[in-house]
């Protein structure tokens, strides 16, 4: 049995970066849907291909899993009704990054360092643009959270998209 010693940590380094921030925020499924399908559909994105949906009803967590019969990593999210903020979308995006495998743990926590950084579009005009971020990686220093090495290309310094007027 795989124990994820790391999950409650993880989610108070989360609640002390976010809280009270717009990632905390909850938003309509369909504007979260489509931010977590730019990041999907981005230059980017190292992972797998990623389906995500809605959650049933009732439940009250959100969750990424691999599908036991897909042989090319796939994995499935599943975005709960009380969970459709910014920050829940960038933690389930980091497993399917990381691999589902991965716990909570530092290659999890790496994976989440830059999804934030692409789903909140770092403009590097922006004086701000490294705030969650760097909300985020403090709060997993803080909490004695290791980072490990990434296993995918750096994303780039900024992925904010020129806006024609």
């Amino acid at each position: 049995m795989n124990v994820d010693v790391d999950r409650s940590a993880v989610s108070a380094a989360e609640l002390s970066a976010f809280d009270g921030t717009d990632l905390e925020e909850v938003v309509d499924f369909a504007d979260l849907f489509e931010r977590m399908q730019s990041v999907l559909a981005g230059e980017w994105w190292p992972g797998p291909h990623v389906d995500v949906m809605v959650a049933r009803a009732d439940a009250r967590s959100s969750s990424a899993r691999c599908a036991a019969s897909a042989v090319d990593g796939r994995v499935s999210i599943r975005i709960a009704g009380p969970q459709t903020t910014v920050s829940t979308a960038a933690h389930e995006l980091a497993h399917a990054l990381a691999g589902v495998g991965e716990g909570h743990g530092p290659v999890f926590r790496a994976a989440y360092l830059d999804v934030i950084l692409v789903i909140t579009n770092a403009d590097s005009t922006d004086r701000r643009r490294y705030l969650h971020l760097d909300q985020l990686a403090t709060a997993f220093a803080d909490a004695g959270l290791r980072i490990a090495d990434r296993r995918w290309p750096r994303p780039p310094l900024s992925t904010a998209t020129a806006i024609a007027l």
